[in-house]
């Protein structure tokens, strides 16, 4: 196991995969519409929370360095990023053409053909978008560094977030206002969350009084953004609020040392048990033995077991070593 891993950290890590895989569980069961009730926006705010704290443990991590040569950098984030990208979609492309799931791929040939253009389009699984958006980040994170290595740092970082809350706001008259849309959402509200989490982590460091605003600002802007969706009116800087409130009240939270050693795991393990839980979800959704439980839990109880295998299955990758663990994302 590696050494000097930040434990609050690994909890946001653990929190926002459990997150990402009920969000695809909720969807996998097509409950994701208003027609279930007005439960589904109670889901569907909390749910969606699980990406941005991705990109806003990314900042926190990757901006909090002296910066490198931007080929170095690159070469290194990328060779972590992209292997085990190419390792799991093209374990899942094999799987997906054995299973005839693409229209498009009937035989041997086609299934050559398509591998490339399915590969780059993110087409292979639709889920795995998030590593495009990665590259995009990656591409900026060595200029932001050498910004943020100067003595203006916290004062950059302000300003930078100052913008990104006046856009948010101005997005919510005027929604398609400096809209690069990328499913549904603007490559600029990553970028922003991207650089919130530096911010956070770095200058936010009062523990006590971060947990205790938090729990406000997590309550308080969850509420108002799930009133929006059943009222039908955007809210995002709601959003936003609640986003960054949890992230803050997670990294204060405090664990026992037993539940530490298994966070520390699931930290470890994460990038693997992304790539797992989105076919297995798939898989467990289609499955028609979820009637014993509530129409409310399934998507909790799929997600708890998406978890459990992938997590299992990254286990024994990292203990048997059949595969190196560099290719598998370990």
């Amino acid at each position: 196991m590696k050494k000097n891993r930040i434990i609050s950290l690994d909890l946001i890590r653990a929190v926002a995969i459990l997150l990402v895989i009920t969000q695809h569980a909720w969807s996998g069961l097509q409950l994701d519409d208003s027609s279930v009730g007005n439960l589904c926006y109670v889901y569907q705010e909390l749910v969606v929370m699980g990406v941005p704290l991705f990109f806003m443990l990314s900042g926190a991590l990757l901006l909090d360095r002296e910066p490198s040569s931007i080929s170095k950098f690159l070469g290194r984030r990328f060779k972590r990023l992209l292997i085990p990208y190419l390792f799991w979609s093209t374990s899942v492309y094999i799987i997906s053409v054995v299973m005839h799931k693409y229209p498009d791929v009937h035989t041997l040939s086609d299934a050559i053909c398509f591998y490339i253009p399915y590969l780059l389009s993110g087409r292979i699984n639709p889920s795995y978008w998030y590593i495009f958006v990665l590259i995009g980040l990656y591409l900026l994170a060595p200029f932001l560094q050498y910004a943020l290595s100067t003595s203006h740092a916290k004062r950059l970082t302000f300003y930078g977030l100052l913008l990104w809350l006046i856009w948010i706001t101005l997005r919510t008259y005027y929604p398609e206002f400096g809209s690069m849309a990328y499913y549904k959402a603007s490559a600029f509200m990553y970028m922003g969350f991207f650089l919130c989490g530096h911010y956070c982590v770095n200058y936010l460091k009062d523990e006590r009084t971060n947990r205790r605003l938090s729990v406000i600002g997590f309550v308080s802007g969850y509420v108002v953004s799930v009133y929006g969706l059943i009222g039908d009116f955007s809210t995002p800087l709601a959003h936003t609020l609640a986003v960054i409130s949890l992230f803050l009240l997670l990294k204060s939270f405090r664990l026992s040392h037993r539940m530490s050693s298994f966070i520390t795991s699931s930290g470890r393990y994460t990038y693997v048990v992304y790539f797992v839980h989105v076919p297995l979800v798939g898989m467990l959704c289609m499955f028609d033995v979820w009637n014993w439980c509530s129409l409310w839990i399934r998507p909790l109880v799929i997600a708890s077991v998406s978890f459990f295998i992938s997590f299992l299955a990254a286990y024994l990758f990292d203990r048997a070593r059949f595969v190196p663990n560099a290719w598998v994302g370990i």
